[in-house]
Formats: C-alpha cells, structure tokens, sequence
C-alpha cells in the first residue's frame, strides 16, 4: 500500500474512530491488528476504545507485549477492564503483566466487579489525597502528574472513605500552608460499584451533576464515573443494540479513506469477511 494511502487511512482513525471502529468490526482480528499497529498509540487506543470488546479483545490478544503494552498505555483503566474481561484467563493474565503495577492493580480491581455494574466501568485514574494535607502538599502532588483537564480532587480519611472534594484552581489560589479541609465541597451524593448499570442512569441525581463518586462496600472511594461514561458503559455492554451502519455523511465524507483501509486490511481481497 503506498505511503499516500496509508496517510489517508490514518487520518480516517484519527477523524472518525466511531465509524472506524464500526469497519474494524467487520473485519478479521489479524487485519484489524495489522492496521493499528501501524497508527499511533494515541490515536489506535481511541479506536480500541470505540469498538466493541468482544469484537476489540481478540485484536488485542494478537499483539505481543511490547504493542499491547503500547496501546494499553493510551488507554483508560476502564477500557482495558473492558477487554480484558472478554479473554481467556491465560492472555487476561499476559497482558495483566505488561501493565505497571498501579494500572494493573486498579484494572483487576474492576475486573472484579460484574460487567453490568457501574464498579466494572468506574474511572480510577484521578487523583486522590489525605485530608490531613495542606495546599502545598497538594501542590507538589500535581505538579508531578500532567492533566489534560481541570477535574475535581477528592479528599479521604485513613479509611479511603470520601471527606470532600476541592477544585486545582482552589488549591493555586490558597496559601500553601491551608488545610485542604478549608478549601474542599461537600459531596453529597455517591453510588455504589454494585449498582446496575440501566438502573444507576435512571437515577434522579444527573439533573443537577453529570458526575458521581463511587464506592465499595465499605463506602471507600473507588473513583468516579461521568453520565456520559454511564451511556458508554451500556452501550458497550449490550452490543445488538449498536451494530448500526455508518451514516451516509461520513461514507461520502471519508469514503476514500475507507477504501484505503479496507486495501490495507485485505490486499486480496479474494474472500468476503465477517465478523468473527
């Protein structure tokens, strides 16, 4: 496949990975592993992260450590719980491995809870801190992490249970030696990991948030999960109700850039495909 088409077909991944997600589908995982390990990890972990598991997993059991651990990277903890979910217990446990011990201890702790609850797809990527620091201890504990969004901090006791929660913009406006206690928000509402994933949307409270705490039985934090994550989730965990086919927009739109995927994927293209 030439250079130019290639180019063509890895900026449709990085513009459309919805409906470049729809495509892979529909081919064989060998194919669809081939084509993302060609794009980077950034833009085929979006993509990973759009398709289905059951039909995302096996494409990830193909690569080898070193490429799987690549993708996994770019990827959130709740995705890759998402996947892994789907594999037998031995390639679970290989790509387990590749992980670094903190990402691999959150994504077995999701792998914990059942696939229709909220605990399974919970974000556990967020920073937590004591509630017996201050704002420049605070300080020093963000500066050694790279944020792509202002996103709410969550304060715990000793016993990881919610104390409140604080902005970053308050802790750059406080004095460094200002208890986080004087600074944080109460959080009122939270939601337990056991909780179903149909009847946790129907709940009265996303009218006046669009994110939640969750917790574990001990009402210790696990970690968050946003409205828009909730609808995700349930997608995703019941597939016969998103096999659409692709809008007529994006086929004239990128149709080019699909037809140069679909080169590369099959160059023979001496045999229909389908989804495995």
């Amino acid at each position: 496949m030439s250079s130019a088409k290639l180019s063509l077909a890895l900026h449709f991944l990085e513009e459309e990975p919805l409906a470049a997600a729809r495509r892979l589908e529909l081919q064989e995982a060998e194919h669809s592993a081939a084509m993302l390990n060609k794009a980077p990890a950034p833009i085929a972990a979006k993509v990973l992260a759009a398709m289905l598991p059951a039909f995302a997993a096996p494409i990830l059991a193909l690569l080898d450590n070193e490429d799987a651990a690549r993708l996994l990277k770019a990827l959130t903890n709740a995705d890759i719980a998402a996947l892994l979910r789907q594999l037998p217990d031995a390639a679970r446990q290989r790509l387990l491995g590749v992980l670094p011990l903190k990402k691999q201890t959150a994504c077995q702790l999701l792998l914990s809870y059942p696939n229709y609850t909220v605990g399974a797809w919970t974000e556990t990527d967020l920073l937590v801190l004591d509630n017996q620091m201050d704002a420049g201890d605070a300080l020093l504990r963000l500066k050694k992490r790279a944020y792509s969004e202002t996103r709410d901090i969550y304060l715990v006791n000793d016993k990881r249970q919610i104390s409140g929660k604080l902005s970053v913009y308050a802790i750059l406006r406080a004095a460094s030696n200002t208890p986080l206690t004087r600074l944080m928000q109460p959080v009122n509402e939270s939601i337990s990991g056991f909780t179903e994933l149909n009847a946790a949307l129907e709940l009265p409270v996303w009218r006046q948030q669009d994110t939640l705490a969750v917790v574990n039985q001990q009402q210790a934090l696990l970690g968050i999960i946003h409205h828009h994550q909730l609808r995700h989730a349930i997608s995703r965990a019941e597939p016969e109700d998103t096999a659409e086919p692709l809008p007529g927009d994006i086929l004239g739109a990128y149709g080019a850039s699909i037809n140069a995927l679909l080169e590369l994927l099959a160059p023979s293209a001496t045999k229909p495909t389908g989804r495995r």
